[in-house]
């Protein structure tokens, strides 16, 4: 009876693979044991049939003799057509007319017939085409399969294919892929050629692109792999440090932060909304997305192709008055032509929380503090205070037997032991990602197309607040004729935020919650007689918190881009932009009615309104962006000569508008609107709108790609001028010398690769600044104070002085640099810049009082802006087959007021002539008082801590010799015993970022932070007890364990901090004592992948499958107090660092 072995012809879909195992394993065990394996039979056969497929021969070969027959049906075609017309011969005759054609051999084993691929051994060398020299960590893979091998250190490989139809490719990063049929050679040698990099590497520019060898301006570009794999929400994040002088700054670390961007320092003067005094501002750069204005933290990170970051005046010169301090180009991604349509699935799952916490006090160390205090000053502490403290212990010891609070007549004692930051602050917080792409395209067309989804959990474990962003984007591009094509861009995007509102006088929420841990959130279940109701609202910030008031924007943005491109002769094109965007913004506030327990108690009074009153506020405002651009640009080569040329047309117009009203006391809870208010309703609308038209153009010569010339302008108008003041030129100039393409460079050709010097120079206007500064505006008041006719009518604030004459504020740069390669795998780029605004928009000179009215706002200062960007980078391969990047980045600037009219005194409270941007002007610190003697011998220094001065107070130094510590004048010219002890301003920020591969892993590191900042600590909710005004006021807040545990007693004469108590506000006030290092280096982010190899990827239907675990702002090391991030130091929400984990699929 005839073996059937039906399976191996008959597999299922889903047992292939395993099956596959299984016959890889057999196989082993047959060339293993291949040497005792007998020949073929002697036996003879007979078989005609015709036109038979394998598969059907295979059958018919089993069922005529006793052989089973065994193979893979992987490597063997059972559909090809066969003819076996033979009479009487050995089964190896009919074996070898059944593979013919199949690169396949067979083998008796017993009863058997193993069918297997030919052996066939490939060996050879790849050498790089340009140097001829062998390449090491070249992988060689037959296609189809997970068959690879590696060059090793004379670039030779040996690797054995299935068969002569097996295709080797060759890949290596830098280098082009190669593929070659074997057939039936053994030897084959590859050339590999590299791919452009560097200076052959196009950027993309205004309106264009250049290759990177021929520009003559700063100009960086990162890319998609820099920004991947980053457990970031936003752009600015993942941008933060890689481009040098690009300063990305996080106000906060809530979920919906936005980062602030900056080029190059600072760039004009605005009013502190806070104190109402000028100050000097770092500008925003001009942010377009496919050549339209866009918030770029809007966007999807998956969806970015590269950035380009335009740092010098003459780069950004064709962008004209909105572009005075720099150009940031988004190019986001399209699909390909004529390729497959390719759907990648991506998703991140991280778990975020506080890189810092502040140490604060307990409840019992709070008291103890004050107890001690009364000590210091030589009193004793008086007995109510002492009772308190014994309240105090006795609840932390016995909560289960203890209240949180006593009665002192109708007052409230509390006494309880919470620890704001434990209960009231998630240790860890979810968020997700997910992304779903599908771009690809034919002859004619291409499309990409993507969506994603954030969700991201907030911080609080009270109310928590939740933030969500959904982005859309569709891509389409189509070649209608040879001559003619249309790109078509659309994006989306929706976020929503929901948080708890913050009650008024308590600051922002991560401040509040150090204020309190004496105060339970709740009121306690078990309450004597005539006490407070349980359950209430305390007074905690975190009992707020919890009662629901609600804070809910929900924005969103459409932009839509048309871009036709003619090209009606070789190297000439005719191009326009045509786009719309279109914001919309809702917000609803709710503050709800709430019943408090705060200090007092009186029953009678339970239905207060404790927000006094509950309010409820809706804002709707929208906004509608136009943009057209219009543009032609011809290419012309003349024997060594290379002239390009570009003239066009742009015009924007930006209209936005804002509705509001607010409804104060409300009357239900559980129907939060406007109408069911019982107070006051107001509503209130603004509109507001500009616009701009502009000529720009752009020419670029060289001559054997060896001398650059390059001048870029724009003629631009702006309605925010008067009508006569509206236009101006604004040129723009920049030139080249590649010294590396000179004969006499090339005995050092090989090591320096090139080598260009460049220099630029250009002014840029500056139109961001307010609308209608040259009209008289007008300001209403809902009500006036007085009476008419037995009402109180709404009055009309007269305006103010304007200057009819203003105009454009303007920025010139001066810009010098090079850029150079060393031995084909280090480029060293570098730029000194001088950068002066002129004509800015501030207070005028000073009229007299009499006058009755402010000075206008004029064209009357001057700031300068000096610094540096330094970026080297180094790529290479080691003959291990690693592949590793290293990218430093490297800047700094001083920021320096050159003229300032608004101050005629030099007051240092203000801008001033000759003032350094962050300057920082405090007291020398002798030290600390030990002893009466000391005291009597010291200056007299009332002025700044007036009061008794005691032991453990701070000790100033009199700089100016009158034995009298002061102020002086508090001018430039009288500072009394101030000077200059330091400056906030960060400086020499730095960037190390690496990337290494090995075979399938990949390691990212990355590393940022500053080299040089200070930063005095004025924030009361650290100093505790010194804040307060006197040993009983509470005005400072809670403190901090570092500063308590380091402060001044008899027993701890060496103490950092002065004496922990009241009454000596001074002792804080700025100093070199407490001038803190704000400098830092921070692990930003970390990430190791692991990519499946492609030919296993392919036999589970997927052509790629990544999987990575990240981690951003994982360490930091600074020398600041860990109550601050040295990155944002006065946030109202905590930066957060995060781990994730990833996974990247490609169908």
């Amino acid at each position: 009876m005839k073996k059937r072995v039906p399976w191996l012809y008959a597999i299922s879909h889903r047992e292939k693979l395993f099956r596959i195992m299984k016959l890889s394993a057999l196989l082993l065990f047959v060339s293993i044991t291949q040497v005792y394996a007998t020949g073929y039979g002697q036996e003879r056969f007979s078989l005609n049939k015709h036109n038979i497929s394998v598969q059907e021969a295979i059958k018919e070969i089993e069922h005529i003799t006793n052989y089973s027959i065994f193979y893979r049906v992987d490597q063997i075609d059972l559909n090809k057509k066969v003819d076996i017309a033979v009479t009487n011969v050995p089964i190896a005759v009919i074996m070898e007319k059944l593979l013919n054609g199949q690169s396949l051999t067979s083998r008796v084993i017993n009863n058997t017939i193993v069918i297997r691929s030919q052996q066939h051994v490939v060996t050879g060398v790849v050498t790089d085409s340009a140097t001829g020299k062998p390449l090491v960590g070249v992988t060689v893979q037959e296609k189809q399969t997970v068959n690879t091998a590696v060059t090793d250190g004379s670039g030779q490989y040996s690797i054995q294919v299935a068969s002569d139809n097996a295709v080797l490719e060759f890949t290596s990063i830098g280098y082009k892929s190669y593929s070659v049929v074997v057939g039936s050679k053994e030897k084959i040698d590859v050339v590999l050629s590299s791919i452009p990099q560097a200076l052959d590497e196009v950027v993309v520019v205004g309106y264009g692109t250049q290759r990177k060898a021929n520009l003559t301006g700063s100009v960086y570009q990162v890319g998609s792999k820099e920004l991947a794999n980053r457990p970031v929400n936003n752009i600015g994040q993942a941008l933060q440090g890689l481009v040098p002088n690009l300063n990305v700054t996080n106000n906060d670390g809530a979920p919906n932060s936005m980062p602030a961007f900056n080029i190059r320092g600072g760039t004009s003067y605005a009013k502190d909304p806070n104190d109402g005094k000028w100050k000097v501002s770092n500008g925003s750069p001009y942010i377009l997305v496919d050549g339209v204005e866009m918030d770029i933290n809007l966007l999807n990170p998956e969806d970015i192709e590269s950035i380009s970051v335009l740092s010098d005046a003459s780069s950004s010169a064709i962008y004209g008055a909105r572009a005075a301090f720099g150009v940031i180009l988004v190019t986001t991604k399209k699909g390909k032509f004529n390729q497959k349509a390719n759907v990648t699935y991506s998703n991140m799952f991280q778990w975020n929380s506080p890189t810092a916490r502040p140490d604060m006090l307990n409840s019992t160390q709070v008291q103890q503090a004050l107890i001690n205090a009364y000590g210091l000053v030589g009193q004793s502490a008086p007995a109510k205070e002492l009772q308190r403290l014994d309240s105090i212990k006795a609840y932390a010891a016995d909560p289960a037997h203890h209240n949180p609070y006593y009665m002192d007549g109708n007052s409230i004692i509390w006494n309880g032991n919470v620890n704001p930051y434990q209960l009231g602050v998630r240790n860890s917080t979810p968020s997700q990602k997910h992304n779903l792409t599908i771009s690809g395209g034919g002859e004619k067309n291409s499309y990409y197309a993507s969506l994603g989804v954030l969700d991201q959990n907030g911080v609080y474990a009270f109310n928590t607040d939740k933030f969500r962003r959904y982005n859309f984007m569709l891509n389409v591009s189509s070649k209608v004729t040879d001559w003619f094509r249309v790109d078509f861009k659309s994006n989306y995007t929706r976020e929503t935020y929901s948080r708890p509102v913050n009650p008024g006088g308590k600051g922002g929420w991560w401040r509040a919650m150090s204020q309190e841990p004496a105060r339970n959130v709740f009121m306690p279940l078990t309450t004597p007689g005539n006490a407070p109701i349980p359950n209430n609202y305390t007074g905690n910030i975190l009992s707020y918190m919890a009662y629901g008031s609600n804070n809910r924007d929900d924005n969103s943005i459409l932009l839509l881009t048309a871009s036709p491109t003619l090209t009606p002769l070789k190297n000439w094109n005719i191009k326009a932009d045509i786009s719309y965007r279109a914001e919309f913004d809702q917000n609803k506030t709710v503050v709800p009615l709430l019943q408090k327990v705060e200090t007092d108690w009186n029953p009678a009074d339970m239905t207060t309104d404790y927000t006094n009153p509950s309010y409820i506020s809706k804002d709707a405002a929208n906004g509608y962006h136009y943009t057209i651009n219009a543009y032609t640009d011809y290419t012309l080569k003349l024997n060594n000569h290379n002239l390009y040329g570009l003239v066009g047309f742009n015009q924007e117009q930006d209209k936005s508008a804002d509705l509001n009203a607010t409804g104060n006391g409300i009357v239900n809870n559980n129907v939060p609107v406007i109408n069911l208010t019982s107070g006051q309703k107001v509503p209130a609308d603004a509109e507001s709108a500009w616009a701009t038209q502009g000529l720009f153009y752009r020419f670029t010569y060289d001559y054997k790609g060896k001398y650059l010339l390059q001048s870029n302008g724009r003629y631009d108008m702006s309605s925010k001028f008067p009508s006569d003041r509206r236009g101006k030129l604004f040129p723009g100039v920049s030139v080249g010398w590649r010294v590396s393409q000179e004969d006499f460079m090339n005995g050092i050709s090989n090591v320096l690769t090139d080598f260009k010097l460049r220099a630029s120079y250009a002014s840029l206007g500056n139109q961001n600044v307010r609308n209608y500064l040259y009209i008289p505006t007008y300001v209403t008041q809902t009500q006036v104070n007085q009476l008419f006719g037995g009402i109180r009518p709404v009055g009309i604030t007269p305006p103010g002085l304007i200057d009819p004459n203003i105009t454009w504020e303007t920025a010139t740069t001066a810009d010098i640099g090079f850029d150079a390669t060393f031995i084909k795998k280090l480029t060293v780029n570098f730029s000194w810049y001088n950068r002066k605004t002129t004509d800015i928009l501030s207070d005028g000179a000073k009229y007299p009082a009499v006058l009755g009215a402010a000075a206008p706002t004029q064209n009357s200062g001057t700031l300068q802006s000096r610094g540096f960007d330094l970026k080297v980078d180094w790529h290479d391969v080691s003959s291990y087959g690693l592949t590793y990047n290293l990218s430093l980045a490297l800047s700094n600037y001083k920021t320096t007021v050159l003229n300032y009219k608004g101050n005629p005194n030099l007051l240092l409270s203000t801008l001033y002539n000759g003032m350094v941007a962050g300057d920082i002007w405090g007291y020398q610190t002798v030290g600390i008082y030990q002893n009466q003697a000391e005291i009597d011998q010291g200056p007299n220094q009332r002025l700044i801590t007036p009061g008794i001065i005691r032991p453990g107070d701070v000790h100033f130094k009199d700089l100016d010799g009158n034995d009298t510590i002061s102020n002086g004048q508090n001018t430039l010219l009288n500072h009394g015993d101030q000077k200059v002890i330091g400056n906030s301003t960060p400086k020499y920020a730095f960037s190390l970022n690496s990337f290494l591969s090995y075979k399938n892993f990949d390691l990212n590191i990355y590393l940022q932070g500053v080299g040089k900042r200070d930063y005095y600590i004025g924030d009361n909710l650290f100093w505790g007890a010194i804040a307060n005004g006197s040993i009983t006021t509470a005005s400072g807040g809670i403190g901090t364990e570092q500063v308590y545990n380091n402060s001044w007693t008899p027993d701890r004469p060496n103490a950092l901090y002065p004496a922990y108590k009241g009454g000596q506000i001074g002792n804080i006030t700025t100093q070199t004592r407490f001038l803190f290092n704000a400098a830092y280096l921070r692990l930003k982010n970390l990430s190791i992948g692991y990519t499946l190899p492609r030919a296993w990827a392919q036999r589970i239907a997927m052509q790629k499958l990544r999987i990575s675990a990240s981690g951003y702002n994982l360490l930091t090391f600074s020398g600041i107090p860990k109550y601050f991030d040295p990155e944002t130091l006065s946030a109202n929400y905590p930066i957060q660092k995060s781990v994730a984990l990833s996974l990247q699929v490609t169908f």
